[in-house]
């Protein structure tokens, strides 16, 4: 593989060697492409092209890669670590004021964020952390020049392993948290369920004892072990989440409604695009169980001469990934006509799936989605409607 390649390969693995690595031994022969992204020249990413590229003279560039990541690392943790402190002090001191909304969750993080901003924003000097960035780095970067106007900063938090999220508590100090959703996401890097609970719990045990905290109501058994706020509410729609917020921040309940009403779809999360009399579910932004079988229920309520489902399936699961991707094609055959399954990763296991529904449903396994999309016209109808579940980055096949 290119030096060229192989960091960008780096960059979509985060840097993280072991994954990096890991990547390696299981696809030997193979290179990754930059056909849906490409490589983002940051300046950490210049650095470590130039050593790499210099080193690689020597030793080849797997290993000059891996050199160079290891030399990196003590000052690339002491420059996250400037961050952290920098924009813990700043806020501390020049933003003790100003109200912390944390959200996280396995899905539904940015749609919760981008919606409960719209909502509140009439209430002047609201911020919020732009897309979906929620690192620590990128959410201390907000933090640290984030306007000591502001009053409400909304923060949606990520994580992959235990202690991700406490870290970014301890800078900006929620008040009130939102747990979206619990679920096998990222359970590669988790190890276990347990792991991914207990580390969403941390937004909880970092509230304050008067802050208060919403979550799922069918994690009401499991979240009530931990120890939680006075304030708790259990929701079974993320309405009840802004219905609630919107009254205590003194925003009637139809200025709440009149908002989520007008809210434009969120681009590649269940997007719908009407071309003519095709019409386009957008739903490629990511994918997990429960936003899957969503987004086939989108599908099925659709009126069509034809269903077609374009999915590479989903990743990051770990040891439950196959069986989630079995029950995913297993319920999409019984409402699709046609499922093209894109790539290597999860074929096996959404081949599997489909078939095991016996019904009439068409398979159509494809290398990528650029033959996906050569294969639609062959089997569109006047009327149809097609759902784009999940599109990988280029390190996947």
């Amino acid at each position: 593989m290119k030096t060229r390649n192989l960091i960008y390969l780096a960059q979509l693995e985060e840097y993280d060697a072991p994954r990096i690595k890991k990547w390696l031994k299981e696809n030997p022969k193979k290179t990754v492409s930059e056909i849906k992204h490409h490589l983002i020249w940051t300046p950490k990413t210049i650095l470590i092209f130039i050593k790499t590229s210099f080193l690689s003279l020597f030793i080849g560039n797997q290993k000059a890669l891996f050199l160079t990541l290891k030399f990196l690392t003590p000052f690339d943790t002491f420059i996250k670590n400037l961050f952290v402190i920098l924009a813990t002090l700043k806020f501390k001191i020049f933003n003790r004021n100003t109200l912390t909304i944390g959200i996280t969750g396995s899905w539904g993080k940015t749609t919760t964020k981008e919606s409960l901003y719209s909502i509140l924003k009439p209430l002047s000097n609201v911020d919020y952390t732009p897309s979906n960035h929620n690192t620590l780095l990128a959410i201390a970067k907000q933090a640290l020049f984030l306007s000591l106007k502001t009053k409400i900063f909304i923060v949606e938090i990520g994580a992959y392993q235990v202690g991700d999220i406490q870290k970014v508590c301890q800078i900006v100090h929620p008040q009130i948290g939102i747990l979206t959703a619990l679920g096998p996401m990222h359970l590669e890097r988790f190890g276990t369920l347990d792991n991914v609970l207990k580390t969403k719990m941390e937004l909880a045990q970092s509230l304050p004892t008067t802050g208060t905290f919403f979550a799922p109501k069918n994690l009401s058994s499991k979240v009530s072990q931990f120890s939680l706020p006075q304030n708790v509410h259990y929701f079974q729609d993320y309405q009840e989440i802004y219905y609630s917020l919107g009254f205590q921040f003194n925003l009637p309940k139809t200025d709440v409604q009149k908002t989520l009403d007008s809210l434009p779809s969120v681009e590649h999360r269940r997007q719908i695009i009407q071309n003519g009399p095709i019409t386009v579910i957008d739903d490629a932004y990511n994918s997990n169980p429960a936003g899957f079988k969503l987004a086939l229920d989108t599908l099925k309520n659709i009126k069509s001469d034809s269903k077609i489902l374009i999915t590479p399936g989903m990743v990051e699961m770990g040891q439950l990934q196959a069986e989630e991707n079995q029950k995913a094609a297993s319920y999409a055959a019984s409402i699709c006509d046609h499922i093209i399954i894109v790539g290597q990763t999860n074929q096996e296991a959404l081949l599997k799936g489909a078939k095991s529904a016996q019904t009439k449903v068409k398979i159509h396994p494809v290398p990528d989605l650029k033959s996906a999309q050569e294969l639609l016209p062959s089997i569109m109808s006047k009327t149809s409607a097609i759902l784009y579940e999940n599109d990988l980055s280029d390190n996947y096949f």
